[in-house]
């Protein structure tokens, strides 16, 4: 369930033009949510590396990768439950790569609009998915992408935890606020 927060995760599309770009992990959150009959939990990924190109034309390479242990919903005992449901120690990460194009100068402090079509792998799965990403470029050449997104979590194989027999629901949201920062050439 958590896993797929962290596709999310899954995302991250940034750029100026002809530059390469990685995640600031200290600025950025990817979030998950996930929901039983009885209450909701909400979770928070600790722990994501990402990147992105964007070539001179615009066109958008972009990858995010979050460590399944890394997953938290401020309860030990459900994360540990998430984990194995996970099979955390089978299928360490949860990856999201994806392709997108942007304008060839995109304003500085307006969204910009971006679709990363792509594949989300979670629990060894891989299915295409296509993330909707709103992407702002500040002046320092720094870039914010949001945005939010649903999976299945039986289109990727999770067996769903119960809770007094009942599963939970099937979707998990996933949320991201991911702050990009060139690389120096």
């Amino acid at each position: 369930m958590t896993v797929v927060a962290l596709v999310a995760a899954l995302v991250l599309a940034q750029g100026a033009t002809g530059a390469s770009y990685a995640v600031d992990p200290g600025a950025s959150r990817v979030t998950f949510g996930i929901r039983h009959k009885l209450h909701a939990v909400d979770g928070v990924a600790t722990r994501l590396e990402g990147r992105a190109v964007v070539d001179p034309g615009g066109k958008v390479r972009a990858m995010v990768r979050i460590p399944v242990a890394s997953l938290d919903t401020d309860e030990p005992n459900r994360d540990e439950d998430m984990r194995e449901a996970l099979e955390a120690s089978k299928f360490p990460f949860v990856v999201f790569k994806g392709i997108g194009a942007l304008p060839a100068d995109p304003p500085r402090g307006t969204p910009v609009k971006l679709e990363l079509a792509g594949e989300l792998e979670l629990h060894g799965v891989r299915r295409p998915l296509a993330v909707p990403v709103d992407v702002v470029f500040a002046e320092d050449g720094s870039a914010r992408a949001k945005g939010a997104f649903q999976v299945s979590l039986d289109a990727y194989g999770v067996e769903r935890p119960a809770l007094l027999f009942v599963k939970i629901e099937d979707a998990c949201r996933i949320a991201f606020d991911l702050v990009v920062r060139e690389e120096p050439r």
